[in-house]
């Protein structure tokens, strides 16, 4: 079956849903609508320049797994919240403890239960793209996040989702509110369970209220046949603060959009990423900092290993709104190349249209520095363990930050990575 095939099917299965409410199903035509007059992005459009999507007609439906083989998912501290195909596994999760102004749920079970609470927040928020369009339209499970003012969730929530289980396609949406000055850190974690192409897409949306904190770490492991694309929306409000760690290592073709909007005085961002590619795979970081209100800081650094035949795009914005006086932004892109074969296209971009700011922005493509491994050679250490040293100095650099009680977690997909590079 064509990817747009089990579109349709998909639509037209939850359109005559009738349980549906109606305001949800309106905003499923009204998603639908603009995905079909939006069409599968192509070459033409300048964020898919550098990606191709003919993939997307190879995925078929997987077999259905038993639970023992979700049971892949890695043990973590703190609360655990399995998906599987897109929908929720209450037998293999475990939900925070109950703690007073924290509310954590599927999505799937929140739309039973507060779907008026969640109507306002189902609505389009930034950019319609084609991918997230389609996302609200067939969207049938997630998580909603909520934390009252001055709430904080002191354990990581963890977000496992285990790619290519039966369905071909899973869609998860992820709502997070924190209100002021509460702080969480979330974990999305994508591992695939398949070695047949599937298709995974992701829209998270995050509010953060005055004073509040949000870390966010992703790591994505899927298949190597998988395509992954995700979509992740942030609104940082008064002296609120963001933080994303981000560790592309696996999959067939992976992009992630981030779009973080700076709109009241005071808010901060960080956006830290590596991303590996190896032969076969292709990987595309896009992200777009909006500076809307003055005294606003940002930061960006993202790294990139790309060998055998892999590819990697990197394109970074970031946009200073007039009025966004004092802004202070930086943005580096580094990556190295492991080989003839593999590309990188890296694309730093910045636009101002405040005074009194600071800003600056920079991208650079190079190799192993030979003089670096003739001397770590001339000391006996043989010429694959030299450049795991140099590649594994290189990636940790930009994991600088990380909370220690995902460093294992990190470091463990991250050696997993550079020895098959």
């Amino acid at each position: 079956m064509s990817a747009l095939a089990h579109w349709q099917d998909q639509y037209a299965r939850l359109r005559a849903d009738e349980q549906t409410p109606a305001w949800l199903r309106e905003a499923r035509d009204s998603a639908w609508h603009n995905f079909q007059a939006r069409g599968v992005p192509d070459r033409k459009d300048e964020d898919w320049k550098y990606t191709r999507l003919a993939a997307l007609d190879r995925f078929a439906a997987q077999a259905p797994l038993e639970l023992a083989d979700l049971r892949q998912a890695p043990p973590v501290d703190g609360s655990l919240l399995v998906f599987a195909g897109g929908r929720f596994q209450p037998q293999l999760s475990r939900l925070p403890l109950a703690t007073p102004g924290v509310q954590v749920l599927s999505l799937g079970e929140a739309l039973v239960t507060h779907a008026e609470a969640l109507r306002p927040l189902l609505r389009q928020s930034g950019p319609e793209r084609a991918f997230a369009s389609l996302n609200r339209a067939l969207f049938e499970d997630g998580l909603w996040l909520r934390l009252a003012p001055g709430a904080q969730l002191t354990e990581p929530l963890h977000v496992v989702h285990m790619g290519g289980v039966g369905a071909s396609a899973a869609y998860l949406r992820l709502l997070i509110e924190l209100g002021r000055n509460s702080q969480a850190l979330v974990v999305e974690h994508y591992l695939g369970v398949a070695a047949g192409a599937y298709h995974v897409n992701v829209l998270t949306e995050a509010t953060l209220a005055e004073g509040a904190r949000l870390r966010h770490v992703k790591l994505v492991a899927e298949g190597a046949a998988a395509i992954h694309i995700a979509d992740m929306r942030v609104r940082v409000g008064r002296a609120a603060r963001f933080e994303s760690h981000a560790v592309a290592g696996g999959g067939g073709l992976t992009r992630q959009d981030i779009d973080v909007y700076l709109h009241e005085a005071g808010g901060e961002c960080s956006l830290r990423g590596l991303y590996t590619a190896g032969s076969g795979e292709h990987v595309d970081f896009h992200t777009r900092i909006e500076h809307m209100a003055p005294h606003c800081s940002s930061e960006e650094v993202y790294k990139g290993l790309v060998g055998g035949t892999g590819r990697a795009v990197f394109n970074g914005r970031v946009h200073v709104h007039p009025g966004a006086d004092k802004t202070d932004s930086r943005m580096t892109c580094a990556n190295l190349l492991l080989s003839n074969r593999a590309e990188v296209d890296a694309k730093p971009e910045l636009e101002i249209y405040a005074d009194d700011v600071k800003c600056s922005h920079g991208a650079t493509v190079g190799q192993l520095d030979e003089a670096q491994l003739f001397y770590l050679r001339a000391r006996g250490i043989d010429l694959a363990s030299a450049r795991s040293l140099l590649m594994a100095a290189f990636a940790r650099d930009a994991l600088g930050g990380l909370d220690q009680r995902l460093q294992e977690h990190a470091d463990r997909l991250l050696d997993l990575r550079l020895a098959a590079l």
